[in-house]
């Protein structure tokens, strides 16, 4: 067997191994209120960051719209990036999506996420949010967690 056909699979496999691990782990909201709690005390603008625990799968698999909840202690801008990772089989579905969004309050919205390679498909995936924003002080904050993918 060559090195190179038995690349792919050994990347699918750690792939879903930390995949496996990490939702089996605390989520990331759970462990950073203690970044939560610094960034209101510094007067950091963006105050929190959760991903959303199901997202809908648009256009047979050609993307998914994931739900983000960002919450500023003022009017600022944060750049986005949204991650998932699917793993179905022997292969890897993933997508990113960096958007540059407005937080005011308690904001809602929905990130499409296009797949790379092969479309997603309902069932598990792993998502990632980080939020960075950057007005008088710059904090960056991050939400990882289990998404369910449902037509």
């Amino acid at each position: 067997m060559k090195v190179r056909s038995i690349r792919l699979p050994l990347i699918a496999v750690g792939l879903v191994a930390t995949a496996a691990t990490l939702s089996y782990a605390p989520s990331a909201s759970a462990t950073t209120t203690s970044a939560q709690r610094a960034a209101l005390a510094d007067g950091a603008p963006l105050t929190s960051i959760a991903v959303g625990g199901a997202a809908k799968i648009d256009a047979n698999g050609a993307a998914i719209h994931v739900p983000v909840t960002l919450t500023c202690a003022q009017r600022t801008g944060v750049d986005l990036t949204v991650k998932v990772a699917q793993a179905i089989g022997e292969s890897m579905r993933t997508g990113t999506t960096t958007r540059k969004v407005v937080c005011e309050g308690t904001t809602r919205i929905r990130i499409a996420v296009t797949p790379v390679e092969h479309p997603f498909a309902p069932g598990v995936a792993f998502g990632t949010v980080t939020g960075n924003s950057c007005d008088a002080l710059c904090n960056s904050l991050v939400d990882e967690r289990r998404v369910d993918l449902a037509l």
